[in-house]
């Protein structure tokens, strides 16, 4: 009897204030800008709504269990090594990311020229393919918190392949 291949699709989701004097990090690219993302690591909500949706297609909890804010260990580190380890746990599930598909929504900075950028940096983390990645970003028409450019948002959909 062969083995049986799946799929599943996870969501993701993250936001984070923005803050001077710290860099900003967008899917594991370094984007020039007079603000980074607050929080506990490097703030990179694009790689932290990834993960979080591919922890979630294998119903493997979320960033939190794994890394949780508390653990002063883990202050201000990298997201692309907090990805690396969820691309381990995937591994050791016997699955894999296959697509992405993630929406950055904020003001500034504009994103359009950064996109190919952001996409090789995600392929580097994840795996996926260049061509199996998805990134794009849109306005918040001036709404809320994100419109007057205090933070962004991600959201995100992660395809993952299961062998069974």
């Amino acid at each position: 009897m062969g083995k049986e291949i799946i799929y599943r699709t996870g969501f993701g989701f993250d936001l984070h204030r923005f803050e001077k004097g710290r860099k900003l990090f967008i899917g594991g690219a370094e984007i020039k800008h007079d603000k980074g993302f607050a929080g506990h690591s490097d703030g990179d909500i694009v790689l932290h709504a990834v993960c979080d949706a591919a922890l979630g297609a294998v119903c493997a909890g979320d960033l939190g269990v794994y890394f949780p804010s508390e653990d002063k260990k883990i202050k201000g580190v990298s997201s692309a090594v907090i990805a690396k380890r969820v691309v381990k746990i995937l591994k050791e599930k016997k699955a894999r990311i296959v697509h992405i598909d993630a929406t950055l929504i904020t003001e500034s900075p504009k994103m359009k020229p950064h996109y190919a950028a952001v996409r090789k940096s995600m392929d580097n983390i994840f795996g996926a393919g260049f061509d199996n990645i998805s990134f794009k970003s849109k306005s918040h028409e001036g709404i809320g918190e994100i419109g007057r450019g205090e933070a962004a948002m991600c959201q995100c959909a992660v395809t993952v392949q299961l062998e069974r």
